[in-house]
């Protein structure tokens, strides 16, 4: 999730609302003639004309005047403060993974179980990839993202010894209703390291005779593969690159480098299933903290600085050549070193072109999921207008458009899929990032498969092995008919390639295009996927990582500082002693020649 402040947009707006409706102080105040939803979610996370489209919506099928009251946050331990200290209360709240795992544990949440039970939820339920989550008969057994992770319900109950005994059969599947997801990797600018370090990279044997443009490949090949996250630390790349200002996003990079063995496929010592893989991710013991801190410690020495937000910026504007981001920055990103207006619509000249690249290394990264969540509230709250339309709300963001206007304003990846009743989210997949209409040779380009992130059934519920689709601009066209008019979109017929009983969704790009290197960061390779770890709520051992992570920020200076100070103050200490020394010798003489001349 990107970390931003609060908007002057938005604070203008609930500075209106202050002087306008004073009354509304707290979620669910309503009047007469209208009805207020609360939203609280991270900022520049959602296109805000989707709120007035809903409200206008709502006013057309029910003729009920709601006012979505929209305000955000910088950080998830920024809404959890604001949670709990009850001052502001919400509808809705969209938040990550692990703070969601926080929120239910501590009873702060209400299940959606209800909506889904009642139908409310359609939209999500019939359109989300069977990737990230899976609803029905099959729940409890899904192996999709979100039913495989745990959720700890306090049950108000305590066992002998006083402790809370909680309910652990339910999921994030229960108390999330997705929203956006993503990896963090690494956004790179080949180029800019070759020229910065080129020299230092040459010192080494096996890029000593390379030339610019060997070497360019080499670093992509070489952040891609198991080492990608180790060249961090290698001294080819001091002073290229920026890491993230946030202890849990980096902690992750720390994991992996301290254990690397573990999660390297080419190595005698990987562990073999994904279960032992996620949980020796979400290692957060003493030990392995120090050990974490201690990686750390030594990769600032190696970085350039710390950032929250500006990497996407400065990584474009060249102040930096190597930034740890997430997918949808890195988007962001990607596509303002291509395009040089706001709009994304004039490209570059190719001599004033940034390209970046975006990569998850072969040893694997965190996957994130932002999704949003019910405060929960007294019971008598769920019979209201401000529940039943909340839901409604949640329900609007998941059609398919409201989906894919979303991916297209924030550069992120929306949790809805396509379904053989609903193809759009294929379709402008391939409006974006499909080359093959578009170039002589098909042959020529690289292949991509996201086949995990689709399913597609027949009317009997079996897997097509067959599938005809046409790729347009859902945010520009109401049909791929209408744009079939305009001959503004192309036909693809995909099959099962790999004889598995299912279609193959592989789309043919160039990678080192604008298209094909913002694919890669929306879209995780299919090679990835076993390799992507879900970072869990540390617990009890948050305030030891938080810790860790002050000891990091403050960490000693480089080595060469220190000898410098110790040789300064030894200098210092040393003058003042002799001072001392030299000047009671002084006095003692004087007193000395003193007594010899009152004898005298």
């Amino acid at each position: 999730m990107k970390k931003m402040f609060l908007s002057t947009k938005v604070f203008l707006t609930l500075g209106l609302f202050g002087i306008l409706a004073p009354s509304l102080i707290s979620c669910g105040a309503e009047s007469d003639s209208l009805t207020y939803i609360y939203v609280l979610n991270a900022e520049d996370y959602i296109d805000e004309e989707l709120l007035t489209d809903f409200e206008a919506l709502v006013k057309e099928e029910d003729g009920k005047d709601i006012k979505v009251i929209y305000e955000t946050y910088d950080t998830n331990e920024t809404m959890y403060n604001t949670l709990k200290t009850g001052k502001q209360t919400y509808d809705v709240i969209c938040c990550s993974d692990y703070m969601i795992q926080r929120l239910a544990r501590e009873g702060m949440l209400y299940s959606f179980d209800s909506a889904f039970d009642d139908g409310m939820l359609d939209n999500y339920k019939d359109y989300v990839s069977p990737f990230l989550a899976e609803y029905g008969e099959n729940q409890n057994e899904s192996t999709a993202k979100l039913n495989s992770i745990s959720v700890e319900i306090p049950t108000g109950n305590y066992d002998n010894d006083g402790n809370i005994i909680y309910d652990t059969s339910k999921t994030l599947a229960d108390y999330a209703v997705g929203y956006m997801w993503g990896t963090l990797g690494i956004l790179y600018n080949p180029s800019l390291i070759v020229e910065r370090n080129g020299d230092l990279f040459r010192q080494k044997e096996e890029y000593a005779d390379l030339t610019d443009e060997e070497l360019e490949e080499a670093i992509v090949e070489r952040f891609n593969s198991v080492d990608g996250y180790s060249s961090l630390w290698a001294p080819e790349f001091n002073r290229t690159q920026s890491i993230k200002d946030s202890m849990r996003d980096t902690y992750a990079i720390g994991i992996f480098e301290l254990f690397k063995d573990l999660f390297n496929p080419e190595s005698d010592n990987y562990l073999p299933t994904y279960e032992e893989r996620n949980e020796q991710f979400n290692k957060c013991d003493d030990e392995t903290i120090a050990g974490v801190q201690e990686e750390l410690i030594d990769l600032k020495e190696n970085i350039f600085g710390f950032e929250v937000d500006s990497g996407k910026d400065d990584i474009v504007t060249q102040k930096i050549a190597v930034n740890i981001a997430w997918s949808g920055d890195a988007v962001n990103s990607i596509g303002r070193g291509y395009y040089a207006d706001d709009d994304w619509e004039e490209v570059r000249e190719e001599e004033d072109q940034v390209v970046l690249y975006y990569t998850v290394p072969q040893i694997g990264a965190n996957v994130w999921f932002d999704a949003w969540c019910l405060p929960k509230h007294d019971d008598s709250y769920y019979e209201s207008d401000e529940y039943n339309y909340t839901i409604k709300f949640l329900d609007y963001l998941n059609d398919p458009y409201s989906s894919i206007d979303n991916m297209s304003y924030n550069g992120y990846t929306s949790f809805i899929g396509s379904t053989t009743d609903s193809l759009d989210t294929l379709s402008y997949t391939l409006y974006c990032f499909d080359l093959s209409t578009s170039v002589d040779d098909p042959d020529s380009l690289d292949t991509y498969d996201i086949s995990y992130y689709f399913d597609f059934v027949d009317e009997n519920g079996d897997p097509l092995t067959e599938l005809t689709v046409y790729s347009y601009d859902p945010l520009e066209y109401d049909s791929y008919e209408e744009a079939l008019e305009d001959e503004a979109c192309d036909e693809y017929t995909f099959y099962d390639e790999d004889g598995d009983g299912k279609v193959d969704i592989k789309i043919k790009t160039d990678l080192t295009s604008y298209e094909g290197r913002s694919l890669v960061a929306q879209y995780p390779k299919t090679s990835n996927i076993p390799n992507l770890y879900v970072m869990r709520d540390f617990k009890d051992q948050n305030d030891k990582i938080v810790t860790m992570w002050e000891n990091v920020k403050v960490n000693p200076l480089p080595t060469w500082v220190v000898v410098l100070l110790v040789l300064f103050l030894v200098g210092v200490f040393g003058y003042l002693g002799s001072y001392k020394l030299i000047k009671k010798y002084k006095v003692n003489k004087r007193k000395k020649l003193r007594k010899e001349l009152e004898n005298n």
